[in-house]
């Protein structure tokens, strides 16, 4: 091309069939695997709708040349219009001008538009060229790997980089000895296409593992969540359907927010929850609410305690006055006891009781463990009597309560009725 000429085309025309230094042969020199492009210039008898460039200064009135740059794997004669026919094509940049344009080797269409202008300044700057390597440079194929094309491109775009970048690699990496003998280009083609591959399989185990089976298994493990929590909700309403006869009232869950004035005062925590003073009206009565926490209600904890002192009464028994079952919400409404619990004052050095106190607190606990052994037709063994589950009432009257891990065993029939 003639560095003066204002209009240049080619001096000598690159073809791939006729060109004795580009092929997978033995050769001296090559065209950069990386970086052959071509500038394709094309003479057409009519004007056309063409992605290439019009170069005006050679085109005349029934002749138009028309130039475009295309990767060598995709200039082939099926890219022409029928009006057209081919005129030169030269080898064009290198892969420093695909960095510095932010295009990729893998987008034909990366350099659509191009003016004249543009194209006749790369090829003014020559095209790249690599010779044989003594295998000393494999840099070069790290370097070029490192810089791969993903910066303002698409999601397709981008994907098809990252499976394909490690052919690239190795193939670069192996034909760095090509010079050598064509047993050991041979064998390092293979070596490379078995590491790429395998690195191709291990990019798609991951992509499965974290895009499939990684979902799958949070899906799985949330359906069985809720899987376990309907079969709870479910057990707890069949429940509750078949007590037709208990004393104890069922409340919204609207209303246990109105009596406990939006959980204002905190009673305690524990495992099983949290409980909270409350106030039922009219009437003014204060009561205990449990509100059962996510993790220690099973429902069947919960169907115990209802099903064991919904229809018990006795001085020694902590009376349920009622409860809230709505979906996962569990709460127990007993009758409040302003002393707390025994554990308060018989591990404590300033409140303590005298002997006989503690004697009348004692035969209170019995009675009331009595009566739920002997006084229903069910026998109820409390299995968790402790200071903490023994509540006192303003007089100090010892109540059992807490019947989570309480268990029913038929006595004389079954059905169970309290006297």
């Amino acid at each position: 091309m003639g560095m003066q000429n204002s209009c240049p085309l080619p001096r000598w025309d690159y073809r791939d069939d006729n060109y004795k230094y580009y092929g997978n042969s033995p050769r001296s020199i090559e065209l950069d695997h990386f970086g052959d492009w071509l500038a394709i210039f094309m003479n057409c008898s009519q004007e056309i709708k063409y992605n290439g460039s019009l170069v005006k200064c050679l085109s005349t009135a029934d002749s138009f040349i028309y130039v475009s740059i295309r990767p060598s794997y995709s200039a082939s004669a099926e890219y022409f219009a029928p009006s057209c026919g081919f005129l030169a094509m030269t080898p064009w940049g290198g892969p420093e001008m695909l960095v510095s344009m932010n295009a990729s080797y893998l987008d034909v269409n990366a350099f659509e538009g191009l003016s004249y202008l543009d194209v006749i300044k790369v090829m003014r700057e020559g095209f790249a060229l690599q010779f044989p390597f003594p295998g000393n440079n494999i840099r070069e194929c790290l370097a070029w790997w490192s810089t791969s094309d993903f910066v303002n491109k698409g999601t397709k775009h981008r994907t098809l980089r990252i499976l394909t970048v490690d052919f690239d690699f190795w193939w670069c990496v192996a034909g760095q000895f090509t010079s050598a003998n064509r047993v050991t280009s041979f064998l390092l083609r293979i070596i490379s296409v078995t590491l790429a591959a395998a690195m191709l399989v291990l990019k798609f185990i991951h992509v499965l593992r974290r895009y499939i089976l990684v979902p799958l298994a949070v899906f799985a493990f949330l359906a069985h969540r809720y899987w376990k929590t309907r079969i709870t909700i479910d057990a707890v309403e069949r429940f509750l359907r078949m007590q037709q006869m208990l004393v104890t009232t069922r409340y919204a869950y609207t209303d246990i927010i109105a009596v406990t004035g939006h959980f204002r005062e905190k009673l305690g925590q524990g495992g099983y929850g949290s409980v909270y003073k409350g106030v039922l009206l009219p009437g003014g009565v204060p009561i205990a609410v449990k509100m059962l926490g996510s993790s220690s209600c099973n429902g069947e904890d919960f169907i115990n305690e209802v099903a064991t002192i919904g229809k018990i009464h006795h001085v020694n028994v902590v009376r349920l006055v009622g409860f809230c079952s709505e979906e996962t919400v569990r709460a127990l409404i007993y009758e409040f006891m302003p002393r707390g619990s025994l554990d308060r004052y018989i591990f404590s050095s300033e409140k303590s009781f005298s002997w006989d106190k503690l004697n009348e607190i004692a035969l209170g606990i019995a009675r009331g463990i009595n009566y739920l052994h002997q006084g229903c037709d069910m026998q109820i063994v409390h299995f968790d009597i402790k200071p903490h589950n023994i509540l006192l009432d303003s007089n100090f009257i010892p109540k059992v309560a807490d019947f989570g891990l309480a268990k029913l065993f038929p006595s004389q029939g079954i059905t169970a009725s309290c006297h």
